[in-house]
């Protein structure tokens, strides 16, 4: 397997990276865990031959596709080669260029045909015209971008401001603390932020706050044992409790080969998670 990332130029308010996957023969067959990552994102699969499953459900991932914040792990197969070429938004970035209620795709992959297909129409035609040459891609993507109207309002702006927040304090910052800057009540937050983010801001600040440690620690391989109390974890049963909920495994299961694809994703990414 192959992860690349490419630079955004002219996105960079709306898209926090652009991807390419390339799974290859030795990669077959491959079953991994995927824990939340805190975005949402599109992608164009260009051969069938990828499937997640959550739960009871399970889903073929096949052409343009288009996949909500996620609450918890779900199982990703690998059952042929194949190329993926996408992109992973910013935390407000499906509501403002869909104008959906991001949690309605919480959990979900889904076709992006469902949801537009004007926009999937275009997409798709970038994707398929620019195969092979993926810098041009990109590019195509971006100029497209920049023509969509966007959903932007107070509360848009409320919650861009906040994740902002979030992540400069590293995901160490409780909702309480959140509150003491707003207009409105906890009820309010909640609502707004599930139907702009997908999550509600306690989980999306738990997810964070894991996430970042976990990159920490794939990236520096500084002991987990430190960076358990670095990120604010009372000690080490509160992380693994906070690691089987999101990935639905114990610690000690991590390294396994299902965390592969994980940890190859901790270990490339390019991006620091700041808004």
């Amino acid at each position: 397997m192959k992860l690349t990332y490419f630079d955004v130029t002219k996105t960079s308010h709306l898209i926090q990276e652009f991807f390419l996957i390339d799974y290859q023969k030795k990669d077959v067959p491959l079953e991994a865990i995927i824990p939340p990552l805190n975005f949402s994102g599109l992608a164009y699969f260009y051969s069938k031959g990828q499937r997640i499953s959550l739960a009871k459900e399970v889903t073929d991932l096949h052409k343009l596709s288009v996949y909500g914040q996620f609450s918890k792990s779900y199982k990703f197969n690998l059952y042929k080669e194949g190329i993926v070429c996408g992109m992973n938004f910013k935390a407000t970035s499906l509501h403002k260029l869909t104008n959906i209620d991001a949690s309605s795709i919480t959990n979900k992959y889904k076709c992006f045909h469902k949801i537009n297909q004007v926009i999937t129409s275009e997409l798709e035609n970038i994707f398929l015209k620019g195969k092979d040459e993926y810098h041009q891609v990109f590019d195509k993507l971006e100029d497209y971008i920049l023509t969509l109207p966007l959903t932007e309002n107070k509360n848009t702006l409320i919650i861009d401001d906040l994740v902002k927040k979030i992540h400069l304090k590293e995901g160490m910052i409780s909702v309480n603390e959140i509150l003491e800057d707003l207009p409105f009540g906890q009820k309010t937050l909640e609502t707004n932020f599930k139907k702009t983010v997908g999550l509600t801001p306690s989980k999306y600040i738990r997810i964070h706050r894991f996430k970042k440690l976990m990159k920490e620690y794939e990236g520096k391989k500084i002991d987990l044992k430190d960076l358990i109390y670095m990120y604010d974890y009372y000690d080490e049963s509160h992380f693994a409790k906070d690691f089987k909920s999101f990935t639905s495994k114990s610690l000690k299961d991590y390294f396994k080969d299902e965390f592969l694809l994980i940890k190859e994703i901790f270990r490339n990414t390019k991006y620091d998670y700041l808004h």
